[in-house]
């Protein structure tokens, strides 16, 4: 199993070390990194008939007398998991790591050199400080404290800054006090001309990056920050968003199977305001009555890890009963038949073109709707709507935010109604002759 491009982690049964009144084996995880090996033990044990070599797991349901297949399953992800952050925290802080040291320190006995035997430092580099970063960063994620999708687009900046280097510099990796302030806009060039991404999405990996030197700075591991004065700009982008005759025509559609599938877990984003990832890790344990008698739904949010509570409205309530007994939802312990976002997305597209709807629908799309259509146009205060969304505070909210022509219509028509009669007088009597200077001193009547 490749961890990263040095790392790799075998699973095996440890023939030699089982007892000889049991017929279970222990499992053996076997550290390789640049051709040398370790061994450590990953503290379970699984019958041979039980276990599959090529797909580095246990197979069958249950392990009589033993833990389930699920449980030691996990032990072998946890293992995994475990030993690519330690991997990640021994290259932050030395250059190089082997399979001996990452041995020593997943297991506890790694020896750190006293000040008399230490080697004097060698000056950090920037992917090491990313490395810093991520491992903390992917620690907060085990313990659903950030998003895992921030710590996938962290890796992705990573992948992106690795290829800069090697354009501009010939290699993989720099020490900081070679980053220029001109290599900002090196970058960014970089991204948008070579790589033709988008400008916005551009910008978020110089973002990233500008924070790696400013936590180097914060460190000590470099004197100061040569982009601390250079500004990530940002295009506000046109958020999107259907109306509410659109979501009833998407609700109305006849539809079957995957497309009926996907058409109802949208409409459920649309009504709750939840992302893809929350969506994805929905289960039936989330749901729970409330005080006021109905039923409620309790999520860790992707955004901010905090746990968040929101009462179903009756269409997303109505789509967690049609999946009640749903086959893929009971066997993945799901509350929506949701798989993976590739397929998501593409039948989305599909319902698009049925429907009519010349808009791309997306998870954000979804979102968006919630926040305008769903919430702001029908008098949701902004407080709540932020809320309602996970976010930590109003600002995050604003940018989905529009006075939609519908709210504009509803406001002006409210201000007409405290105003006039229905035959169009002034509540409030008739409005007095108004008296201006003209600049000759002349008074001039203006009549309304």
């Amino acid at each position: 199993m490749k961890i990263n491009k040095n790392l790799s982690v075998l699973f095996l049964l440890e023939f030699s070390k089982k007892s000889q009144n049991e017929e279970i084996v222990p499992i053996t995880a076997r550290l390789t990194i640049n051709g040398l090996r370790s061994e450590l033990s990953v503290g379970a044990k699984v019958h041979p008939e039980f276990w599959d070599q090529k797909r580095q797991e246990v197979v069958t349901i249950k392990n009589p007398g033993k833990d389930d297949a699920f449980s030691i399953n996990s032990i072998l992800k946890k293992t995994v998991t475990d030993l690519q952050t330690h991997y990640l925290r021994l290259e932050a802080q030395y250059n190089t790591v082997s399979s001996e040291l990452l041995k020593a320190s997943y297991t506890g006995t790694l020896h750190q050199p006293s000040i008399e035997t230490e080697k004097p430092p060698q000056e950090r580099t920037l992917l090491q400080t990313f490395n810093f970063k991520y491992a903390n960063f992917a620690h907060l994620a085990k313990k659903g404290k950030r998003a895992k999708s921030t710590l996938k687009k962290w890796a992705t900046t990573k992948r992106k800054i690795r290829e800069f280097l090697y354009f501009k510099f010939k290699k993989w990796d720099v020490p900081l006090s070679q980053i220029e302030f001109h290599h900002a806009d090196d970058f960014m060039n970089y991204l948008v001309l070579h790589h033709n991404i988008e400008e916005n999405t551009a910008r978020k990996y110089l973002k990233n990056t500008k924070h790696l030197l400013k936590l180097a700075t914060e460190r000590k591991w470099v004197p100061s920050n040569a982009w601390s004065t250079y500004v990530v700009g940002y295009d506000q982008p046109k958020r999107e968003y259907l109306t509410l005759s659109e979501i009833i025509t998407i609700a109305n559609k006849s539809l079957i199977g995957r497309l009926d599938h996907a058409r109802n877990v949208f409409l459920f984003a649309c009504f709750t305001g939840y992302g893809f990832q929350e969506l994805l890790d929905l289960t039936r344990n989330d749901l729970f009555i409330g005080n006021d008698g109905k039923r409620w739904i309790m999520i860790d949010r992707q955004k901010t890890g905090n746990p968040e509570g929101m009462p179903l409205l009756p269409i997303p309530s109505a789509i967690v009963d049609k999946y009640e007994n749903d086959v893929f939802c009971i066997a993945n312990n799901k509350l929506l038949p949701v798989r993976s976002y590739h397929n998501y997305s593409g039948y989305l597209k599909e319902i698009a073109d049925i429907c009519g709807i010349k808009l791309n629908l997306t998870s954000h799309v979804a979102r968006h709707t919630f926040a305008t259509t769903i919430c702001l146009d029908h008098g949701v205060p902004l407080e709540t709507v932020s809320k309602l969304l996970g976010h930590n505070n109003i600002r995050s909210t604003q940018i989905y935010t529009k006075i939609t022509k519908r709210k504009i219509s509803d406001n002006v028509a409210d201000l007409e109604k405290v105003l006039f009669t229905t035959e169009g007088d002034l509540k409030f009597g008739k409005l007095p002759v108004v008296t201006v200077k003209r600049i000759n001193d002349e008074p001039a009547a203006i009549a309304i």
